[in-house]
């Protein structure tokens, strides 16, 4: 496989145009909002594509049904890209069953772990029925949206925080932004969590989202239980979980 100069990114995106999941993560990386490297099976007519998103996941999808990978593929995830992951480790998604049992049936010599990532999907009306998030806030604090340099040093709206006096409680964040969906971050100090700081800022953010035209999406591990609960809450419904081939340099250590 052969990796595709930055400026030639769209070449892979027509592979992706209707996958079900990490749609601002992956267009994130092909829209050249993030940065990541992209590698493909025939630059000059792709057939098959590895994105890795710095800060993210591997994804790996393409044409062909069943799929047929080459073995260069299990090379490039643990001798190219593993060793500049500060991680050091590998979590490849694909985006249907197919795809997903040739990556682990090819890879199956690495004794990966299969986890389900928890995704969702947004429903407005859900949201837009919710009270105010504004009735909740505490009088002594404030909400403030965060602007900072995209990914081309422009200012750009980022994400929402909220705070007391010049303590910033927690933070809500476009983490990932492709193809009109942002991709939600959710931090809030440790110290302040279990107060439902992380429900204000994210209904402030969702609302901030929606003004602007954007759909979010929320994904999590499944031990996120507070994350998974926040979601439902503010009107995502659960879809099926996306399955992840993972690896861990302290799984063999």
């Amino acid at each position: 496989m052969q990796e595709l100069h930055p400026f030639k990114l769209q070449l892979a995106l027509p592979l992706f145009a209707e996958i079900p999941h990490s749609v601002p993560i992956v267009f994130a990386l092909l829209e050249g909002n993030a940065p990541g490297r992209v590698f493909v099976d025939d630059p000059a007519r792709p057939a098959l594509a590895l994105l890795s998103v710095d800060g993210a996941f591997c994804y790996l999808h393409g044409t062909g049904n069943p799929p047929i990978l080459p073995q260069k593929l299990e090379p490039l995830l643990f001798e190219t890209l593993l060793p500049h992951n500060p991680d050091r480790e590998v979590a490849l998604f694909t985006f249907d069953e197919n795809w997903f049992q040739a990556a682990a049936s090819l890879l199956a010599g690495r004794n990966m772990l299969t986890i389900g990532r928890k995704v969702f999907r947004f429903q407005p009306a859900r949201f837009r029925s919710l009270p105010d998030w504004r009735g909740a806030l505490p009088v002594d604090c404030r909400m403030e949206e965060i602007i900072e340099p995209d990914a081309h040093g422009q200012p750009q709206w980022q994400g929402v925080r909220l705070c007391r006096g010049e303590n910033i409680l927690g933070e809500c964040r476009a983490v990932f932004a492709g193809r009109g969906e942002v991709e939600i971050d959710i931090h809030t100090a440790p110290q302040w969590q279990g107060r439902g700081y992380a429900t204000l800022t994210a209904s402030a953010f969702i609302e901030i989202c929606l003004a602007q035209g954007l759909l979010p999406n929320w994904s999590c591990w499944p031990e996120r239980e507070a994350s998974i609960a926040i979601a439902k809450k503010l009107g995502f419904d659960p879809l099926p979980d996306a399955p992840v081939l993972y690896w861990a340099a302290d799984m063999t250590e």
